[in-house]
């Protein structure tokens, strides 16, 4: 059984910092998470459009996820681990849409170069369900 190392540690702080921003809203703090050539790759579904280049196009989805949900979208991590300067999130995703409610689990991977989130892919573990839910 291996250890944490600092690095890892540290990555996973910057992650929890992050979600913490994303659920208060602090875009100040996301500002300070992401490199500014930063990527957010995800599935193409529905409204959202899959890929995400730069810091303004990532808060701009950030943003889009809020008003699509009127704010009702909650993320929280169920686990945390983290591979060099990998760090990966199962979490669970709910929020209200057009009548509907998303309840569904996901992985994120963060990439992070010298603390700093470089990229992000999203893993949904229901695709069908969740594409339904942005369509």
């Amino acid at each position: 059984m291996s250890s944490t190392s600092t690095n890892e540690a540290q990555n996973i702080a910057v992650i929890r910092r992050g979600y913490e921003a994303f659920s208060k809203g602090d875009i100040e703090t996301l500002k300070t998470l992401f490199s500014p050539n930063a990527t957010w790759r995800q599935p193409e579904m529905g409204v959202l459009k899959g890929d995400y280049k730069g810091i303004p196009a990532i808060l701009q989805f950030f943003g889009q996820l809020a008003q699509e949900t009127q704010g009702s979208q909650h993320v929280e991590i169920q686990a945390i681990a983290a591979s060099g300067d990998q760090v990966f999130v199962w979490e669970r995703f709910t929020a209200k849409r057009k009548g509907q409610t998303a309840d569904t689990m996901e992985v994120q991977l963060f990439k992070l170069e010298n603390g700093i989130v470089t990229e992000v892919i999203n893993f949904q573990s229901d695709y069908p369900t969740v594409a339904k839910f942005w369509s």
